[in-house]
C-alpha cells in the first residue's frame, strides 16, 4: 500500500449493556456468536484487513479478555500475524487508574500512534454489525480535506440506544451530533454513527494530549463524540447491511435475518471478505429421520431430530425426536431425544435434557446461559 494512504486502527470494546446479560456475564459483546461460525469482533476486524490494515491497538474491559484471546489467536486469520502486522490488547481499567491518580493515561495510544507511522487512523467498535470498505471511506476523507470523517447510515430511530450518537447537517451542511436521548424530534430516518472514524493521526495525537491535559475521560471514541460539535466533520453515508447490538431481542433478530438470502449476501458475500477463526472440523452429520428446513448449520454437527428456521453452531447435537424452532443454539451444545426448542437462544455448551421443552416468544427470546445443564421446562412468556 502507497505510505499516503496507509491506515492503522484503536479498536474498542467496552461498551456494558445490561440488555445483553446473561450472554455477556462472561464474555464482551465483541465475541458474542453470530450466524453459526462467527464472532461480533469478526466485522471490524475483517473491515481492517480488507483496508490492509495491519497495526491494530485493541481496548477491553477488565476481566474480559478470555474469550478475545481464545478467538484471535495470533491473529493470522486477519493478517495481523507477518513480520510487519502486529496488535495489541490493553485492558481499560488500567487507563482509569492512571487518569486517577493523576498520570498520563494516553500514552500508550499516542506512542502507538507515533510507531505506526501511518497518516490515517480508524476508530472503530464493534457492537454494529457490518461491512464498511474503508478504503472507500478514507478516500472521501482526503478529498473533504478535514480532519475527522464520521460514518453514519440513515435508520429508523428506533434502531439507536438511548447512548448512541445521531448526526445531523446544518444549512450549510456542517454536521452536529446529540446522543438520542437527547433530542425530542426524531425524524422517520436519521444519521446513525456506526462508531466508525477516520482521523488524521497527526491530529488525534494532538487531540489526546489535549484531552489528557484538562484530565477528560479515557475513551477515545466517546471524547471524539462528545467534541464532535467542535470541529468541522466530514460525513460518510454507509448503504450496505447493518444491525446495532443493545439488546438480546435485537442480537437475536439479527442473526435471524441472516436466514433472509438478501440480508446474508449482501453482509457475507460482498466484495468485502468477513474473516473467522478457522475450525478444521469433520461436515454436519444428517440422519435420515432429520428434517431440515430453512436453516444454517455450522460444520461438526450431528442432526437427528428437526431444525427449522434456526441457526445451530458447530459441534452441535439434535437427537431423535428433538424439534428446534425458530432458534440459536451456539457451539457444542447438546439437545437430547424428544427435547422442543422455540424462540431460544442456547448458549455454548449446554444440554437440554431428553423431554424438556424451552420455549420463548419472537418478542421475548428466551436465553439459556452457557454451561447449563435443563432438566425442567422453560416456559416464557
Amino acid at each position: 500500500m502507497n505510505n499516503n494512504n496507509k491506515m492503522c486502527a484503536i479498536l474498542s470494546s467496552v461498551t456494558k449493556n445490561p440488555n445483553m446479560s446473561p450472554l455477556t456475564d462472561e464474555r464482551p459483546v465483541a465475541t458474542l456468536p453470530f450466524d453459526c461460525k462467527y464472532r461480533l469482533i469478526d466485522f471490524p476486524l475483517s473491515c481492517l484487513s480488507n483496508a490492509h490494515v495491519n497495526s491494530v491497538f485493541m481496548t477491553f474491559n477488565e476481566g474480559e479478555t478470555q474469550s478475545v484471546f481464545d478467538h484471535l489467536g495470533a491473529g493470522s486469520e486477519w493478517g495481523l500475524d507477518g513480520i510487519n502486522n502486529r496488535f495489541f490488547i490493553y485492558i481499560y481499567q488500567d487507563f482509569e487508574r492512571l487518569r486517577e491518580k493523576g498520570l498520563a493515561y494516553f500514552n500508550q495510544q499516542i506512542n502507538f500512534l507515533r510507531k505506526a507511522n501511518s497518516p490515517y487512523t480508524v476508530l472503530i467498535g464493534s457492537k454494529f454489525i457490518c461491512n464498511v470498505d474503508l478504503n472507500a471511506v478514507l478516500k472521501i476523507h482526503k478529498a473533504s480535506g478535514k480532519e475527522v470523517t464520521a460514518v453514519y447510515k440513515k435508520v429508523s430511530p428506533d434502531l439507536a440506544d438511548d447512548y448512541d450518537t445521531i448526526i445531523r447537517f446544518d444549512e450549510d451542511g456542517k454536521m452536529h451530533d446529540s446522543y438520542k436521548n437527547q433530542i425530542e424530534d426524531l425524524a422517520e430516518k436519521e444519521a446513525l454513527n456506526i462508531n466508525i472514524f477516520i482521523v488524521n493521526t497527526d491530529w488525534l495525537i494532538d487531540f489526546l494530549h489535549r484531552m489528557q491535559e484538562i484530565n477528560q475521560i479515557n475513551s477515545i471514541a466517546h471524547l471524539l463524540r462528545a467534541h464532535m460539535n467542535e470541529f468541522d466533520v466530514n460525513g460518510y453515508e454507509y448503504t450496505g447491511y447493518m444491525s446495532n447490538i443493545i439488546s438480546i431481542k435485537n442480537f437475536y433478530d439479527a442473526n435471524m435475518m441472516m436466514l433472509d438470502t438478501a440480508n446474508f449476501t449482501s453482509l457475507l458475500y460482498s466484495s468485502q471478505p468477513v474473516l473467522t477463526k478457522i475450525k478444521n472440523e469433520v461436515p454436519t452429520f444428517f440422519s435420515e429421520e432429520s428434517n431440515v428446513v430453512n436453516s444454517q448449520l455450522g460444520s461438526g454437527c450431528v442432526v437427528e431430530g428437526t431444525v427449522k428456521n434456526s441457526l445451530i453452531s458447530r459441534a452441535s447435537t439434535v437427537e431423535k425426536g428433538a424439534v428446534i424452532e425458530n432458534s440459536l443454539l451456539f457451539t457444542d451444545s447438546e439437545v437430547k431425544e424428544n427435547s422442543n426448542i422455540k424462540y431460544a437462544i442456547i448458549d455454548k455448551h449446554v444440554v437440554i435434557e431428553n423431554g424438556v421443552s424451552v420455549i420463548g416468544t419472537a418478542e421475548k427470546p428466551v436465553v439459556i446461559p452457557k454451561g447449563t445443564i435443563v432438566t425442567e421446562d422453560v416456559i416464557q412468556r
